[in-house]
């Protein structure tokens, strides 16, 4: 314990650099990042992992300019890149968001977003509650362990003041929103095909009986099909959840390889 205290306050710089890493990475993520948990917290899990990453790496060293403006320079670095990993966290488990908006369109859930109190943003009802539920199965398969595993396994490739931002990152990023836009596409595809199967039978019923209210009978018919619908398909998500994690995973990985010199 005396040597690792030691070591730390030989190297108070390096420590610095890694927790602005981490405390941009923890900011960012929805897991982490969320306005229920205090900052005082994120600092200090942000300050235990930090430690732990020094201790595991002694030999860690850092190359920069003898005055404050090199220094500062590095911590701005860091909290970059901490903040674009923990961006793509955001990004991919927005997927949720975004396939919950398409759906409360189809069957009628557009004007009852609520306001969601962590991130102060109008969210949709059905996005909401897929998104809570793939949180909790990711807290459940220790996915946030994962996600810590991943930011330790950035200084093997990353080392501190080595990276460099190139025009291949945009394109990453631009790949991980169009495959975000196409994953929930897809998780919306069936209660799309529902409406629009009902839109056409609805259809026909006008023109057989032009008698009947068609806005009256759809409305209710649209949400009453829409809710037997996602009852159907909430069994599913798990096998979403599993493609989303890989994906998230996958796209962390390879942003961080990509971000090597």
């Amino acid at each position: 314990m005396d040597f690792i205290i030691s070591n730390i306050l030989l190297k108070v710089d390096i420590l610095l650099l890694v927790l602005v890493r981490f405390l941009g990475f923890f900011v960012t993520t929805p897991v982490f990042g969320g306005r229920n948990i205090p900052t005082y917290s994120k600092i200090g899990f942000s300050l235990i992992v930090s430690t732990l990453v020094l201790s595991n790496r002694p030999n860690m060293s850092v190359t920069y300019n003898n005055h404050i403006f090199g220094y500062s320079m590095l911590i701005i670095k860091e909290l970059i890149i901490g903040m674009l990993l923990g961006f793509i966290v955001y990004l991919v488990l927005s997927v949720f968001y975004l396939a919950g908006q398409l759906i409360d369109y189809h069957i009628g859930f557009t004007m009852v977003s609520v306001l969601d109190p962590l991130s102060q943003i109008q969210v949709p009802v059905t996005g909401n509650l897929y998104y809570f539920i793939v949180l909790v199965m990711f807290l459940i398969t220790n996915g946030h362990h994962k996600l810590i595993q991943a930011l330790f396994y950035s200084y093997e490739v990353l080392p501190i003041g080595e990276v460099i931002f190139g025009n291949h990152l945009i394109g990453s990023y631009i790949n991980i929103v169009a495959n975000s836009f196409v994953i929930a596409f897809k998780i919306a595809t069936p209660f799309i095909a529902l409406v629009l199967i009902l839109d056409v039978a609805l259809g026909i019923l006008a023109r057989t009986v032009p008698q009947m209210n068609m806005f009256v009978i759809g409305l209710p018919l649209r949400l009453i099909l829409g809710l037997a619908c996602l009852f159907v398909v909430a069994p599913l998500l798990s096998f979403v959840f599993d493609y989303v994690s890989n994906e998230l995973f996958t796209q962390l990985f390879k942003v961080i390889k990509g971000l090597i010199p």
